[in-house]
């Protein structure tokens, strides 16, 4: 299943590498509260990888938003699905992700932890994540960078994505 993401990010036009940041050795996050992203609220729609993908937000509730991204195959089905949330994490926020392929297995199983982005920065209507961007464009547009990969091999990928068309506003 990885080897197939690898196959779609490399059919994918990745940007050079400046859309993302990272979080220092012992850097701390800044201070930012979960309700901050009560924007995202909802379904968005667009694409990504060569593909139409879709990602889906519930209301903040228990102190997390909590919501789940499905990214097609290029053939008409399913590449992999991702539960995610905004956690919060010692006065910040975090986005957590876990990965599936399509048959559900988990891309994480052998770890067992989902991977982790700590907030780096706020500035204006982007919000850098250690590794990946919400770049708000717009009040029912944004885009998504996503670093991948190490060092000179990183690529930041995006995805831009819509408010799809019913989708309650928050």
């Amino acid at each position: 299943m990885i080897r197939m993401l690898c196959l779609l990010l490399l059919a994918a036009t990745p940007a050079a590498a400046q859309e993302t940041r990272s979080l220092s050795a012992g850097g701390t996050s800044p201070r930012a509260a979960i309700d901050q992203l009560g924007w995202l609220v909802g379904s968005w729609t667009g694409e990504a990888m060569g593909d139409r993908v879709a990602e889906t937000y519930s209301a903040p509730l228990g102190g997390r938003i909590v919501g789940h991204f499905v990214a097609g195959d290029g053939k008409g089905g399913v590449s992999f699905t991702e539960l995610v949330e905004y956690v919060p994490l010692n006065g910040s926020i975090a986005y957590r992700v876990r990965h599936f392929g399509p048959d559900m297995k988990g891309w994480e199983d052998k770890i067992g932890v989902p991977v982790v982005f700590p907030l780096v920065a706020v500035e204006g209507a982007r919000w850098y994540f250690d590794g990946m961007t919400i770049d708000r464009t717009g009040p029912d547009a944004l885009t998504m960078w996503v670093r991948i990969g190490d060092g000179a091999k990183a690529n930041e990928v995006p995805f831009r994505l819509k408010r799809a068309e019913g989708s309650a506003k928050p």
